[in-house]
C-alpha cells in the first residue's frame, strides 16, 4: 500500500499561476536508477519480479489540458490518441502491430490517459527475454517524446472517434460534474478545460492548433521515463542514454506553470440536477493548499489523518447500521483537486425526499468528533487494522505489482510523493503509529476543517416532485448543529469470543487424489464435506478459500426467485454468533480475512482469504456462516431502502431499460428471469430470504471446501474442527438445468428513449446450444472474439470513426451442457447505426467464409501463451483450475500441453469452427436510439 501524503496548510503567493517547484526531504528508494538526461529528461528504473520476466514501460508527460490556449480546448487529449497513429520510427498502427507480435495488447497492455495536469502513456507486460522487443518499447517512448507524424488524414480520421468517445462518456455523471466544476474550480481555467474538450472545435480545428500544443509542450524538459519490472537497471540505463538521450535539447523550453484555483471567503453553493440521473449525493468541502515539500511533518500529519478518517467513517457505518436513519451512507474522505489543491469532504447519499434530514444527522456525527474527538479504543482498533495491513504486505513484498511501483514513481516524478522500500516505509509508519497519542488525532482532525474556501454541492434527478432544501437551510443546518453541546460517542463492544462452543476434530473417513495435480491432497470428513488442500509457494502468505455445493437458484420455486436475491446480502449485512455486523468489523480488527456468502445459478457458497495467522479466524467465520448466521429486520429494511432509492428513477434510467430488454430476450421471456423493478420490491420477503439461505447454506455432507497456498496437510486438524462439526446429513443434490436461453431464431428489439445525448446502443448475441464441447473448440471459441475484436476495431473504430469501441466477447462454456456464446457491443453515432450494424454481421459472415489474417491470429496464440505464462504463477489461476475441475470431473492439462494446443489451431481450424456454430446459432438483436432519432428516421 502506497501511503497517500494528504495535505496541510501551506500559502502559496502569488496570482491564478505558480511556478511550483516540488519537492521531497525523504530519500527515493535506494535501488531505483535515477537520473536526468542532458536533454532535460528524467527516468526512473527499478528491478521488480512480480510478474516474472515481464516489465511496464511508463512514459509521463507533466503536461496536460490545462496547459491549452483557448483555440486548443481539447487537444491535449486529441494528441495522446494521435501517438498510436504513426510516429518516426512506427508509421500508421505500427506501435500497436509490433508490439502485438509479443502478446502486448492494445487497450488492455497498451494504453494513455490525458488529465488537466499531465498526459501518461503505458506499454505494460512486456516480456523481457528479447533485447531487441526492449529496445523497441524505448523507441516508442523515444517517438512519444516529440516524433509523432500527426499526417493531416490521421488527424482528420481521428475527429470521429473522439466524438464518439464523449458521446460515449455523456452520461448523466458527467453532465452533472460540468455544472459543479465552475464552483468547485471557482472559475478558474480548470473550469474551462473538460479534458475532453469541444467538440465543434475538435470537428473544425486546423492542423497547425494541435501541432502549436505539441511543439511547445511535448519537450524532454516536460518528461520522464518510468520502466519496472524484471530487467537490469544499468543495462535498460545504458539503453535510455543512447536513444533518449539523442532527443535535441530545446534551445527555448515554454515554462511549464500551475494554474492555482482563487480562494472563496463565503461558502459557494451549487445544486447540479439531469433528468436521467439516479442517485442524490451532498458534498461540504474544504478545500486547501497542498504542501510543496513533502517532509517527516507532513508524512507523518497524513498518517494521523488517515486514522483520523478511518475512524469517524467507522463511526459513519455504525450509526446508519444499527439506527433508522435518513441516510443510505456518509463518509469523510480526502482527494486530490488539482495539482497544488486538495479537498476534505464530508459526503452524504441521502433516502430519496430526505436530504436536510440526511445532511444534519451526517453533520451531527461529524460535528460531534469535531467537539469530542475520538477514543483510545477507536484508535487502537485503526492502529491494529495499519500495523496488519504491512505486515501482510512485508510477508507478500514479492507480490508488488511493476504497475504499483510505477504509478509511485510517476507520483514522484510529478509531486515529489516520497517513495520508499517497503521494509522503509512500513518501519517508519510503525514508528510514527508508536508515538501518535490520542490527543495529537483529535487535534489534525480538528484541523482538517477550513473558516474559508468551503464549498457545499448538491446533485440528483431532475423531476417535477423532488424538491431541493436551498442553501440556506444548509447554512442554517450546520449553525444550529455547532451551536450545541453534544454528547460524547460511546460504544459497546462484545467481549466474548467468536465461537465459544468447546469443538473438537472429528475423524477424516477418507482420502483421494485431485486428476492431474498431484499436490492437492483430498479428504472426506465425517460429516460427508469434502476438503481439498493444495501447498504452493506462490505468495509468501495467502490462502485462498473456496467452497461449492450444487442447488443453487436453480432448485428455488419461482416465487422464491425475488427473495433469493437478497438471501447472502442479508446475511452478511447482519452479523454473525454474538455478533452484530458492527461488532464484528470490530473483533476482526487487525486481522486480514475475508469471507463471503453466494447463491449462484447453480451452485452455492463462500470465496474467501486468509493469511496464516488469521486461518482459524476464516474457519470459525465459515462455521457460524452456517450454524448460526443472523437474520435481522434492520437490515432488511437497509436493503430494501438501497434497492428503493436505486430504482425511484429507474424509468428515465435508459441504461436499466437496455440491460433489461437485453435479459429479457437472452432468456426467451423466462419465468425465472426475475427484473427488479420499484413495483416489484416488495416480493424481496425477510422470511423466505432467511428461509432460502438457512435451506442452501446447510448440509456439510453438500459441500467442497478448497484451500489454495500457504497451507498444508497439518491444518487438516485445525479445518476438520470447524467445518467437520457442520451438520450434514450424507445427501447429495443436484443443480436443475431448466435450460433457458434465446428462443429459436433471431429476436429483435429497437427501444426509442429521451436522450440528453443522442446516441445508439447496438446489442447482437448469437447462441448455439448444440455446440460440441472439447478443450480445442474452447480456445478456438475464445479466439473468435479476439479476430473480431481487431476487425471492428479497424472497420468501425478507425475507418467509420463511428464508435469509441467495440467489445466482442465469445467463449464456449461446458456446465451444465456446452453452449457457444458470441456477444458484440458498442454505443456509436445514430447517424451512421445501421450502416455499423451491417458491419457486425458483413465480419461474421466474412470469418465463415473467408480465411483469418495469419498474422492476427499468430499475434492472438502470442498473447494467450504469455497470458498463461503468467496466470501458472498465481494461486488465483489454481484456485479456479481445481474449482472448475471438481466441478466437471475433468482431467486438468498442463501448461506444456496448453501451449502446444494454442500453438496447433491453424487459420483452417478457424475458419471451419467459426462455420460450425456462427450459421446456425441462435440470435438477439436489441437497438436503442434516441426518440427523435428513431421517429425521424420511422418518418
Amino acid at each position: 500500500m502506497k501511503i497517500k501524503l494528504l495535505a496541510v496548510h501551506f500559502l502559496i503567493l502569488g496570482l491564478t499561476q505558480a511556478a511550483a517547484q516540488f519537492k521531497t526531504t525523504i530519500p527515493l528508494r535506494k535501488d531505483v536508477v535515477h537520473g536526468t538526461l542532458n536533454n532535460g529528461m528524467q527516468y526512473f528504473i527499478l528491478h521488480n519480479e512480480w510478474p516474472k520476466e515481464r516489465a511496464d514501460f511508463y512514459f509521463v508527460q507533466n503536461v496536460g489540458a490545462i496547459l491549452e490556449d483557448d483555440n486548443q480546448n481539447g487537444l491535449a487529449h486529441f494528441l495522446e490518441h494521435m501517438a498510436f497513429n504513426g510516429t518516426e520510427h512506427f508509421k500508421g498502427k505500427g506501435i500497436i502491430n509490433m508490439l502485438a507480435k509479443h502478446g502486448v495488447t492494445f487497450g488492455r497492455d497498451i494504453n494513455a490517459y490525458t488529465s488537466h495536469d499531465e498526459t501518461v502513456y503505458n506499454i505494460s507486460n512486456v516480456p523481457v527475454k528479447n533485447p531487441v522487443l526492449l529496445d523497441s518499447c524505448l523507441y516508442v517512448l523515444h517517438d512519444w517524446s516529440g516524433f509523432l507524424s500527426l499526417k493531416d488524414a490521421e488527424i482528420d480520421a481521428e475527429r470521429g472517434v473522439i466524438n464518439e468517445e464523449w458521446r460515449t462518456r455523456r452520461n448523466a455523471d458527467l453532465r452533472i460534474g460540468s455544472q459543479l466544476e465552475p464552483v468547485l474550480y471557482n472559475g478558474s481555467k480548470y473550469a474551462k478545460r473538460d479534458v475532453l474538450g469541444d467538440m465543434n472545435l475538435i470537428q473544425n480545428f486546423k492542423y497547425k492548433q494541435l501541432r502549436d500544443y505539441y511543439k511547445k509542450w511535448y519537450l524532454p524538459t516536460h518528461q520522464a521515463v518510468v520502466i519496472v519490472g524484471d530487467i537490469d537497471p544499468a543495462k535498460i540505463e545504458q539503453q535510455i542514454k543512447k536513444i533518449m538521450g539523442s532527443i535535441p535539447k530545446p534551445s527555448n523550453p515554454a515554462e511549464r506553470v500551475y494554474e492555482r484555483v482563487p480562494d472563496n471567503d463565503k461558502l459557494l453553493y451549487k445544486l447540479a440536477v439531469d433528468k436521467e440521473a439516479q442517485k442524490t449525493s451532498i458534498s461540504l468541502n474544504f478545500k486547501k493548499n497542498k504542501p510543496l515539500v513533502q517532509d517527516m511533518t507532513v508524512f507523518e500529519n497524513s498518517i494521523a489523518e488517515q486514522l483520523a478518517l478511518q475512524m469517524l467513517n467507522n463511526r459513519f457505518r455504525e450509526y446508519t447500521v444499527n439506527n433508522e436513519t435518513a441516510l443510505l451512507s456518509a463518509g469523510v474522505s480526502h482527494s486530490s483537486l488539482t495539482r497544488l489543491t486538495s479537498f476534505f469532504t464530508l459526503t452524504v447519499n441521502p433516502k430519496n425526499g430526505r436530504l436536510l434530514e440526511a445532511f444534519q444527522q451526517a453533520y451531527t456525527e461529524y460535528e460531534r468528533a469535531i467537539q469530542n474527538g475520538f477514543t483510545k479504543e477507536e484508535l487502537e482498533r485503526v492502529k491494529e487494522n495499519m500495523r496488519s495491513g504491512y505486515e501482510n504486505q512485508l510477508k507478500n513484498k514479492d507480490k508488488i505489482s511493476n504497475e504499483n511501483w510505477a504509478s509511485q514513481l510517476q507520483n514522484y516524478y510529478l509531486e515529489a510523493s516520497p517513495v520508499m522500500s517497503l521494509e522503509d516505509e512500513a518501519a517508519l509508519v510503525d514508528k510514527t503509529l508508536a508515538k501518535l497519542d490520542i490527543a495529537e488525532i483529535n487535534a489534525v482532525f480538528r484541523a482538517l476543517p477550513t473558516e474559508k474556501n468551503q464549498i457545499l454541492t448538491v446533485s440528483g434527478p431532475e423531476k417535477d416532485n423532488v424538491k431541493y432544501p436551498s442553501e440556506t437551510e444548509y447554512t442554517t443546518a450546520i449553525a444550529s448543529i455547532k451551536a450545541q453541546k453534544l454528547e460524547p460517542y460511546t460504544e459497546t463492544v462484545a467481549n466474548t469470543a467468536l465461537v465459544n462452543e468447546n469443538l473438537t476434530a472429528k475423524p477424516v473417513t477418507k482420502k483421494f487424489e485431485v486428476k492431474g495435480i498431484k499436490e492437492a491432497k483430498g479428504y472426506v470428513l465425517q460429516n460427508g464435506a469434502r476438503v481439498i488442500i493444495y501447498p504452493t509457494t506462490l505468495s509468501q502468505d495467502q490462502i485462498l478459500f473456496s467452497a461449492f455445493s450444487p442447488g443453487g437458484v436453480s432448485v428455488i420455486s419461482e416465487q422464491d426467485l425475488p427473495s433469493a436475491q437478497i438471501a447472502t446480502v442479508l446475511a452478511k449485512n447482519s452479523g454473525l454468533g454474538d455478533f452484530k455486523v458492527t461488532d464484528l468489523q470490530k473483533q476482526l480488527a487487525g486481522k486480514t480475512v475475508k469471507i463471503s456468502p453466494f447463491i449462484g445459478e447453480h451452485y452455492e457458497g463462500f470465496s474467501g482469504s486468509a493469511v496464516k495467522k488469521d486461518l482459524e479466524t476464516l474457519l470459525q467465520l465459515t462455521y457460524l456462516y452456517f450454524k448460526n448466521p443472523r437474520f435481522e429486520t434492520q437490515a432488511y429494511k437497509r436493503i430494501i431502502d438501497y434497492y428503493g432509492n436505486a430504482l425511484e428513477n429507474a424509468a428515465d434510467d435508459n441504461g436499466k431499460v437496455y440491460g433489461d430488454t437485453i435479459a429479457v430476450l437472452d432468456t426467451n421471456h423466462s419465468k425465472r428471469t426475475f427484473l427488479l423493478s420499484k413495483e416489484n420490491l416488495n416480493e424481496l420477503k425477510f422470511d423466505a430470504a432467511s428461509k432460502i439461505y438457512k435451506e442452501r447454506i446447510s448440509n456439510a455432507s453438500d459441500f467442497t471446501f478448497v484451500f489454495v497456498g500457504n497451507v498444508s496437510e497439518n491444518d487438516i486438524e485445525n479445518i476438520n474442527k470447524y467445518l467437520g462439526n457442520v451438520a450434514g446429513n450424507h445427501t447429495q443434490e443436484k443443480f436443475t438445468d431448466h435450460k433457458i436461453g434465446m428462443a429459436k431464431g433471431i429476436a429483435k428489439v429497437k427501444l426509442a428513449r429521451e436522450m440528453n445525448v443522442p446516441k445508439t446502443s447496438i446489442y447482437v448475441h448469437l447462441e448455439n446450444r448444440n455446440a460440441a464441447f472439447s478443450e480445442k473448440k474452447q480456445i478456438m471459441a475464445y479466439m473468435l472474439s479476439q479476430l473480431l475484436d481487431k476487425r471492428y476495431l479497424d472497420k468501425i473504430r478507425e475507418d467509420e470513426g463511428g464508435s469509441y469501441g467495440v467489445q466482442t466477447q465469445s467463449s464456449l462454456s461446458k456446465n451444465p451442457t456446452p453452449v457457444f456464446s458470441l456477444r458484440v457491443s458498442f454505443d456509436c453515432n445514430p447517424e451512421k447505426d445501421t450502416k455499423l450494424l451491417q458491419i457486425v454481421y458483413d465480419e461474421l459472415d466474412v470469418i465463415v467464409k473467408n480465411d483469418v489474417n495469419e498474422k492476427d491470429l499468430s499475434d492472438i496464440k502470442e498473447d494467450l501463451i504469455k497470458s498463461n505464462q503468467q496466470n501458472i504463477k498465481s494461486n488465483t489461476y489454481w484456485m479456479n483450475t481445481i474449482v472448475d475441475q471438481l466441478k466437471t470431473g475433468d482431467k486438468y492439462t498442463d501448461s506444456d500441453t496448453y501451449e502446444k494446443l494454442i500453438k496447433s489451431i491453424s487459420v483452417k481450424d478457424i475458419k471451419k469452427y467459426a462455420a460450425e456454430v456462427l450459421p446456425k446459432a441462435d440470435q438477439v438483436e436489441v437497438m436503442m436510439q434516441a426518440k427523435n432519432d428513431a421517429s425521424a428516421k420511422a418518418n
